[in-house]
């Protein structure tokens, strides 16, 4: 997981409105093009095309955490992996599959509504 502290509001991410009112924030490829968007440096995701998408595909999204409150809350963040559900138009329905703190605010088995700019990877099917 990415912790990231903030030295002060001054420089606040833009993302952190995002943490501060649902308590998550899903990183997003559009958003990252945007200079100062996120504090840090990601690698370069390859993305997926919601048309290369199909039922029951696993799928890696990268989430924030807001942990705490106040000027002591900090962010925390990592990879979490869903099993698509339902495909309608530009957005993906898929389950949580990844286990997470209790404290975070998703639960494996919950579902999520993604957007395709937010999905990073598709798994691959390898034959075994």
């Amino acid at each position: 997981m990415t912790i990231i502290k903030f030295p002060s509001r001054k420089n606040e991410p833009a993302f952190l409105s995002d943490i501060k009112k649902d308590g998550y924030h899903v990183y997003s490829l559009k958003n990252a093009k945007i200079s100062d968007y996120y504090p840090n440096k990601f690698p370069e995701y390859p993305g997926v095309n919601i048309k290369d998408l199909q039922v029951d595909n696993v799928i890696t999204i990268r989430v924030f955490f807001g942990i705490g409150k106040g000027k002591n809350m900090r962010i925390d963040g990592g990879y979490i992996d869903l099993k698509v559900e339902h495909i309608d138009g530009d957005t993906v329905l898929a389950v949580i599959l990844t286990e997470l703190p209790e404290e975070f605010p998703f639960k494996a088995g919950g579902s999520l509504e993604i957007f395709e700019d937010e999905i990073l990877y598709k798994a691959e099917v390898t034959g075994h």
